[in-house]
């Protein structure tokens, strides 16, 4: 009976502490975020890993920079650009955002090398579990000015990337 009350209490702390989580999407608030995401195309699995720093230039609006690597297979990818993001403050701990990006990549497919510009779209949720942290997950849109996805037969690629964002 004991354990139950400390359960039942216990409980009852965490969902006082969740409900004062206040997300941090307000101007002069600056951002760290990783992200990444795997995939396979049936031959070789593909990873992706990318970094940004952006600040808050209003309430939800964010604008920063970012920088990127991607290995599949003998393939390997670096990339850096500029980058957007609006947060939808709906009041509560999970928070809608949208945002796209434009940047210059390199990508060195073993024989051969290739530079391309890039277009990125996406929208997707963040969690915050403390005011200043958060982790979500969106779904991206990636444009290239050259066949680069799916081994190179594709200018557009599709992508559900998870991410962790830490405000400060």
């Amino acid at each position: 009976m004991k354990r139950m009350v400390l359960f039942t209490m216990g409980l009852l702390v965490l969902a006082g502490v969740a409900a004062a989580v206040e997300p941090m999407i307000m101007q002069g608030t600056r951002a760290v975020s990783v992200s990444g995401s795997l995939d396979d195309d049936g031959e070789d699995i593909g990873v992706n890993l990318n970094g940004r720093y952006g600040q808050f230039i209003s309430d939800g609006i964010e604008a920063g920079g970012y920088a990127g690597f991607g290995s599949r297979g003998d393939n390997k990818d670096l990339s850096v650009g500029a980058f957007g993001e609006y947060s939808f403050d709906m009041g509560s701990q999970v928070v809608p955002y949208a945002g796209g990006s434009a940047g210059f990549a390199w990508i060195d497919r073993g024989p051969t090398d290739d530079s391309y510009f890039e277009l990125q779209a996406w929208g997707g949720a963040r969690y915050f579990f403390i005011d200043y942290a958060a982790l979500g997950c969106d779904l991206v849109m990636k444009f290239a000015t050259e066949d680069v996805y799916n081994r190179g037969e594709d200018a557009i690629d599709w992508v559900i990337r998870l991410s962790t964002k830490w405000f400060f």
